[in-house]
């Protein structure tokens, strides 16, 4: 196989081209996606800081709305006397505390002697006995209460409960002197509720830098880095978390500085990313960190990016595709030109005059021997002289208009003479031609005056020799002249019935498919042009054999029968009349439970019994509302029986009775001869088949039998018989 190098250098340059395209727009939208990436960061991380701020806010302000309570406490006459004097009964204390307990809210309140043992407490009716007795004075709350005279804050799980709680002390002074402690316990677990069910990441570190509040039940107890020995130390000692690993909540961590007052970290949570924001608890030296899962800001980006990029691809198409058109409107006309060029060059080296001019009849071109015979000067110039037909032959404007207006697919010959100082007989015909631009007619013109001349003389001849034989020849030449005539019209008639009939169905349809190709180049729009004309070449190949078939058909067949596949011609007949169909607005059913059907025949007649029964169908659909066309095939007992109904209304019984003779038919004048169904049935008795036709009532979701009166052919057509085919083992193969 050969290649054009230039060819393969062309693709290899456009290739080249459509990788750079392709290379400029991933890198356009990788630029644009780090942009909004870069700005998601910087927005996700001011929302951070004010949720984290809210959540702060929150937090601080549930805890000080308790702030004051052990204060309070300790300034209790009736509560300090069990501290004061030993001998108290704690009963009384603990009943108030118990009724402070309930109206605050505050999950317990107890009081603690100097030495850290509990005196009164509101849980003290518990089986248990609740903190009642106990010695906390391990806990920091109550050595720094002791040690500072002042208010503490503390978090831990309960030493007696397990029970982790948030604590809040305050010391007892009496006389200025300090003798106890009060605390007050209270339950932080509402707000990890109310964190879980918001589907934030939050949490909350104590001095030690361990996770005391969390949404995420997995992160408590966690601290943030590593702790250090002394601290764990210090951890288990206070027995603050009891039966709980401090392991490192994050695996990496990760600061990145974008400007002198703009930092922003990462931490690595358990295989996942998030960008973290941090804030100080006021007065409680806690840390408040609000982690965002890094991952739904890269996917953001990665959204950016692939629409980004689906937006430039279809953009650098577009802009392809109309560099495509106009290249290829470029080309066109650049081919046009060339055409129009070669057809002049054409026009002028023969003799025979030809000129083209438009609808209106103003001259466009003439070639030189046309411009001799009609003495056009040579150096006028036709477009700016605005020469008319008219003016050239004789030839008045309405005998003009009614010739433009007939047929001219096979144009007729005209006589007339010329508009010259001399005038010259001339034969004359106008031919239609279908330009990119605009319609215009081709007039071949011939002079005839030889021919005149010898008209006239054999005239002459012919009047002196009537003159002498007028008396004996007169009653012979009449006889023979009727009897000539009626010949020729019956050879005549018969050949162009037939050529007519079977031709005039790929004409109908290579008309529908030209009509539909020169839509589409009017309207600029290629889908479907190349199926319409992938028709024409199948059509003109049918026209042939049809022009092959006419000419031997009043002999006796002696083709070779072939094995032919019925499905397959259905399918090829339908494909030629799609274009009728769509644009008869007709409906096509197609009935088939088999993938193929195998006869013996000569494809070209099957071909032409389903194209004059559908054809027929066409015709009588016309006039229907809602036109539809149903093909139903089945096999049964060696033969297949093919039906075609149409919802046309029926036929007659007078009709059905004369339909399959020859030159009967109920349509107009010009319409048609009536061979078509002579010729199917012709066909299918020398197949050994038979047809016959019935009208057909089905009934309709309304119940109106009339709306679905139609007419239906069946044919049957004997298989191919198993032992005689050679090239399927299934004769009709089920889909």
């Amino acid at each position: 196989m050969r290649y054009d190098i230039s060819v393969i250098d062309k693709r290899i340059d456009g290739m080249r081209i459509r990788i750079k395209q392709f290379i400029i727009i991933l890198l356009l939208a990788l630029i644009c996606s780090v942009t909004f990436y870069v700005i998601q960061l910087f927005y996700t991380s001011s929302i951070n800081n004010r949720s984290s701020l809210i959540y702060e806010q929150s937090l601080v302000a549930s805890i000080n709305q308790y702030e004051y309570l052990p204060s309070l406490i300790a300034e209790d006459d009736v509560l300090r006397q069990v501290i004061i004097d030993p001998n108290t009964n704690y009963l009384n204390a603990s009943e108030k505390l118990k009724f402070i307990a309930k109206r605050s809210g505050a999950e317990v309140v107890y009081l603690m002697d100097k030495s850290g043992t509990v005196k009164a407490t509101s849980n003290h009716d518990e089986i248990s006995g609740g903190f009642l007795y106990h010695n906390y004075s391990f806990r920091p709350y109550f050595n720094r209460a002791l040690a500072e005279n002042s208010r503490q804050f503390y978090y831990a799980k309960g030493a007696t409960t397990g029970i982790p709680g948030f604590f809040i002390s305050s010391p007892i002074l009496h006389n200025n002197q300090t003798i106890g402690v009060a605390v007050v316990k209270l339950n932080l677990s509402h707000w990890e509720e109310k964190w879980a069910n918001s589907a934030e990441n939050i949490a909350v570190a104590d001095e030690n830098g361990i996770v005391i509040l969390s949404s995420i039940e997995p992160w408590r107890y966690r601290s943030i880095g590593d702790p250090t020995k002394t601290t764990l130390d210090k951890i288990n000692l206070q027995q603050q978390f009891i039966g709980s690993e401090h392991t490192n909540l994050y695996s990496k961590s990760v600061n990145f500085s974008f400007s002198q007052n703009n930092h922003k970290t990462f931490w690595l949570v358990d295989k996942k990313l998030y960008l973290v924001s941090s804030l100080n608890v006021s007065e409680t030296g806690w840390n408040l960190y609000y982690l965002v899962n890094h991952s739904s800001i890269v996917n953001d980006a990665l959204i950016i990016f692939i629409v980004i990029s689906i937006l430039l691809f279809l953009a650098q198409l577009n802009i392809n595709n109309k560099k495509h058109i106009a290249e290829s409107k470029n080309k066109n006309r650049i081919l046009q030109e060339k055409r129009q060029e070669e057809l002049q060059t054409m026009m002028d080296n023969i003799h025979i005059g030809v000129i083209l001019f438009s609808k209106s009849g103003e001259l466009i071109s003439t070639n030189e021997y046309a411009k001799h015979l009609l003495c056009i000067d040579n150096n006028a110039n036709p477009k700016s002289n605005t020469l008319h037909i008219n003016q050239l032959i004789d030839i008045t404007d309405p005998d003009f208009d009614s010739i433009l207006l007939q047929d001219i697919a096979s144009p007729a010959y005209h006589e007339t003479t010329t508009n010259t100082p001399k005038p010259i007989p001339v034969m004359f015909a106008i031919s239609k031609v279908n330009t990119l631009e605009k319609q215009v007619y081709l007039m071949t013109i011939v002079n005839i005056s030889r021919r005149k001349m010898a008209e006239n003389q054999l005239i002459e001849i012919n009047s002196e020799l009537e003159n002498i034989i007028e008396n004996r020849t007169k009653e012979l030449q009449s006889t023979q002249k009727k009897l000539n005539q009626k010949n020729k019209a019956i050879a005549l008639g018969n050949m162009a019935a037939t050529i007519v009939h079977e031709l005039s169905q790929p004409l109908t349809a290579m008309k529908s498919s030209i009509a539909a190709i020169d839509a589409k180049m009017k309207n600029s729009d290629w889908n479907g042009a190349n199926e319409s004309a992938s028709r024409l070449a199948p059509l003109n190949e049918k026209m042939h054999n049809v022009i092959k078939l006419l000419k031997f058909f009043s002999y006796q067949d002696n083709e070779a029968h072939i094995n032919i596949d019925l499905i397959e011609t259905i399918n090829r007949t339908l494909d030629t009349f799609k274009d009728v169909f769509k644009e008869k607005g007709i409906s096509l059913t197609i009935n088939n439970d088999y993938s193929n059907i195998l006869i013996s025949a000569n494809p070209l007649k099957i071909d032409l019994i389903l194209s004059n029964i559908i054809q027929n169908a066409i015709d009588v659909l016309e006039k229907t509302k809602n036109p539809l066309l149903t093909i139903t095939t089945s096999c049964s007992k060696g033969s297949v029986l093919l039906s075609i109904e149409d919802n046309a209304g029926g036929i007659d019984n007078s009709v059905k009775e004369k339909m399959f003779n020859p030159y009967f038919t109920t349509k107009k004048v010009g319409k048609g001869l009536g061979l078509g169904l002579a010729i199917t049935y012709e066909i299918v008795q020398e197949y050994g088949g038979s047809i016959e036709v019935e009208n057909i009532t089905k009934e309709t979701q309304t119940g109106n039998k009339d709306e679905q009166r139609g007419a239906q052919f069946t044919i049957s057509l004997p298989l191919v018989d198993n032992k005689e085919s050679t090239h399927s083992h299934n004769i009709a193969t089920p889909l």
